[in-house]
């Protein structure tokens, strides 16, 4: 009982499932505030979703649980189910609790844990949910019940101890939208960990083909959300009837609703590799040539910087960026020369990437050069330094 008397950091997420990337983003931040000194711990949810249960790191308090669905009612379910992190909170009485969205369902109960043992709340928010859950639901009941949500979560944000804000574009229209500072806590990779190594050599562990050009695509498998691998796959078809060229996708992480016979149908461009751990995708990275973000055309995510890219750069990939050239993506892909930008539904621009890519290992050589010398600048380590000094900052107060 002595540690739940003197327990510093709390951190709230539905995001606590081990082969994750925001579970790699947000554990990382936990070692390394204990590397300073606090005592962490985090609550994670058993998720129930359409390809199974999702159960939280073990290192997490579980409170059960929360089902994955884009249904509205779900988030007025979801947000019931939630209230027993108010709950554990009372029990745990955390001097800090860090709730980190999306899921923006145990806003509310977060909230009202940290008010009943005057705990100080941190709001991190890796995606603005509330603005994209009324872009989705914009009429009838689910659009009230989007904006009841909406006007509900932002005045708990405007009542937090901070708000912080994973990219610069994020940060600013949250501040805008709030009404309030948000703190840039950026995203990044763990280069302790994520490190190339050879490429021939992985390609032998893994069994992959050591003549073919590979894309990676580190992600779940779907046609729905914000990421769409169709036109991936449609663009390296056709580079192979036009050219010859033996390249393929290679995707790792889970298959999301009806994508299941997108395997069959592009299993001439396409390796699934299923789900896999933190050492198997670096292994993966390494083994392929390019990664790619496959983005749609929705301007409402120009303000995301994936995890993805970031590992990617981490292991030395040259980056294929399918985005809107407004987006701060694409901006930092094309600033820093990592790679090229293609926007969403130019199928020509896809194509003849994808052929320069594979015809001319000097411009691949050059990227990878612009790559790596850009590296150090995606260490995780910069976020946790700035979420530290936020802490230490609001534990002083």
């Amino acid at each position: 009982m002595n540690f739940l008397k003197n327990l510093d950091v709390l951190i709230v997420s539905t995001a606590f499932g081990e082969n994750t990337a925001a579970y790699r983003r947000l554990s990382y931040f936990a070692r390394y505030l204990r590397s300073k000194g606090l005592r962490v711990s985090c609550i994670g949810f058993i998720g129930i979703s359409s390809f199974g249960i999702i159960k939280p790191s073990r290192e997490c308090y579980s409170v059960p649980f929360f089902i994955s669905t884009y249904h509205i009612l779900g988030l007025i379910l979801n947000a019931f189910l939630s209230l027993l992190v108010a709950t554990m909170i009372l029990i745990l009485r955390p001097k800090i609790v860090i709730l980190s969205v999306p899921e923006v369902h145990p806003v509310i109960a977060t909230y009202l844990g940290c008010v009943l043992t005057k705990s100080k709340l941190i709001i991190d928010i890796r995606d603005p949910e509330e603005v994209i859950i009324i872009h989705k639901y914009r009429q009838g009941f689910s659009g009230l019940i989007a904006r009841i949500f909406k006007e509900v979560h932002y005045s708990i944000y405007r009542r937090a101890s901070a708000i912080t804000g994973v990219t610069r574009t994020l940060v600013s229209t949250l501040a805008n939208m709030i009404r309030r500072t948000v703190h840039l806590v950026p995203n990044g990779a763990d280069l302790e960990i994520f490190k190339p190594i050879d490429k021939v050599k992985a390609r032998g562990i893994l069994g992959l083909d050591q003549d073919y050009f590979l894309i990676v695509y580190i992600g779940s498998l779907t046609t729905r959300g914000y990421y769409d691998v169709l036109p991936v796959l449609k663009a390296i078809r056709k580079v192979r009837e036009r050219t010859k060229i033996n390249t393929k996708l290679v995707v790792a992480g889970p298959i999301f609703y009806d994508s299941e016979k997108i395997v069959e149908e592009f299993r001439d461009v396409l390796c699934y590799m299923g789900i896999l751990d933190v050492k198997d995708i670096i292994t993966l990275l390494s083994a392929c040539d390019v990664g790619i973000v496959p983005r749609i055309k929705d301007p409402i995510y120009n303000y995301s910087i994936p995890i993805k890219f970031y590992e990617y750069v981490a292991t030395g990939l040259p980056v294929i960026a399918v985005a809107n050239k407004e987006s701060e993506l694409a901006k930092i892909v094309e600033e820093n020369k990592l790679g090229f930008i293609c926007e969403p539904e130019d199928k020509v621009c896809l194509e003849n990437t994808i052929i320069a890519l594979a015809t001319d290992n000097s411009l691949l050589n050059e990227l990878k050069k612009n790559v790596l010398a850009f590296r150090r600048l995606i260490d995780r380590r910069i976020g946790a330094e700035g979420l530290y000094r936020l802490i230490k900052e609001l534990l002083q107060e």
